[in-house]
């Protein structure tokens, strides 16, 4: 069969719809610029992290929780956090930011109230900027999915010059009906706009029956890189300790994956209380899943007994590395993973494996790095 000559782009003229002979060219050296070999030279600026190793200026973070959890309590004290470059949380706090907070849903004497306590937390001198929707009114601050609105949203970015904004929430901050795409489709190119500008966003959203996940749409997910689910934590003698736990972290790394372990926290009167949460089992992870994982620790320290500690780590400090291949060779020669009749791991094995191993990693147990694994 003979194939069709190549097309030259650079002087094609598009036949049929004359809107497509609008479309800007893409030249030869500009495809050239995407090839693998151009990617890996090509020179980026580094990322401007606001807090920890898991949100910069580019960051767009999704929180959902159910009403009543404490999103606005754990994300106004962020806010205030990340305005005087002070730590949150088990987050490292980088340097002093800009700071717009956007809340539609409190009447102005309780975000009064909040903001006060900001203020006895962080003092009264941050670039910390609170827009309060009983304050200002619908019309100074419309619907964030209409013309006007997008149109009010940039001229305050333009004023504030902000290195970081809060949403809260988007049941409040747009118009229409929140579980169809067409409330949310609007604010994808705003969203857009807001990293191209390099200001990282922080989007506040509800549940709805599943306290699962955010009510609505998934789409919304798809357009962030970050996604912190807060839940309340069933406990006898407290009912306001709040779980943290990262559904999606695209910026985490074996360096940094201990920022992304889930926890528990509470507010106190001068501090909030950090501790590593107790990771329960899913569906997922039952039976052979939650057995290869514990086996997995115990087969580590067993090996590790034998290993002198060196540095390696990635904070300089010594551990004990061990390679996963020798741990993976021992659970299969205790025959906690199923094989074939050469020897080799059964697939259902290889997977559970790695989700066992991948579960350790998240929550921190584990480090992992180029073939070896450790605790940090």
């Amino acid at each position: 069969m003979r194939h069709a000559d190549p097309i030259d782009y650079d002087s094609y003229d598009p036949p049929g719809d004359p809107a497509r002979r609008t479309l800007p060219p893409i030249t030869k050296a500009m495809r050239a610029n995407l090839l693998v070999s151009s990617w890996v030279k090509r020179k980026l600026p580094p990322r401007d992290f606001l807090l920890g190793d898991l949100l910069c200026t580019t960051s767009r973070w999704l929180i959902f929780g159910e009403t009543g959890v404490g999103k606005t309590l754990v994300s106004l004290e962020m806010a205030g956090a990340i305005a005087a470059g002070q730590s949150f949380l088990k987050w490292e706090g980088r340097r002093p930011a800009r700071v717009i907070y956007l809340d539609g849903e409190m009447p102005i004497e309780t975000f009064k109230e909040r903001m006060e306590l900001v203020a006895k937390r962080y003092g009264e001198d941050i670039a910390l900027y609170g827009y309060n929707r009983d304050d200002l009114g619908d019309e100074e601050m419309p619907p964030l999915n209409t013309e006007a609105g997008q149109a009010w949203l940039l001229r305050e970015i333009e004023a504030i010059k902000p290195d970081i904004i809060f949403f809260d929430s988007i049941m409040c901050l747009l118009g229409g009906n929140m579980s169809e795409e067409d409330s949310w489709a609007p604010v994808k190119m705003l969203a857009r706009q807001i990293t191209g500008r390099r200001i990282a966003q922080v989007w506040l959203h509800h549940t709805g029956h599943d306290a699962t996940k955010g009510y609505g749409t998934k789409t919304r997910e798809w357009e962030m890189d970050t996604v912190l689910s807060l839940s309340k934590v069933d406990r006898d003698d407290d009912d306001s300790a709040i779980r943290t736990e990262f559904k999606k972290n695209r910026l985490r790394t074996p360096a940094n994956a201990a920022q992304f372990a889930p926890l528990t926290i509470k507010r106190g009167e001068d501090d909030w209380s950090v501790e590593a949460a107790t990771r329960t089992a899913t569906g997922k992870e039952k039976g052979e899943v939650a057995t290869i994982r514990g086996e997995f620790v115990k087969t580590y320290d067993r090996l590790a007994d034998a290993v002198t500690a060196s540095p390696g780590g990635f904070n300089g400090a010594k551990v004990k590395k061990i390679s996963v291949d020798a741990i993976r060779d021992e659970l299969r020669s205790r025959g906690l993973l199923e094989t074939n009749d050469n020897g080799a791991i059964m697939p259902t094995s290889r997977t559970n494996l790695r989700r066992a191993k991948t579960a350790l990693i998240a929550a921190g147990t584990m480090i992992e790095n180029e073939g070896m694994i450790w605790k940090p």
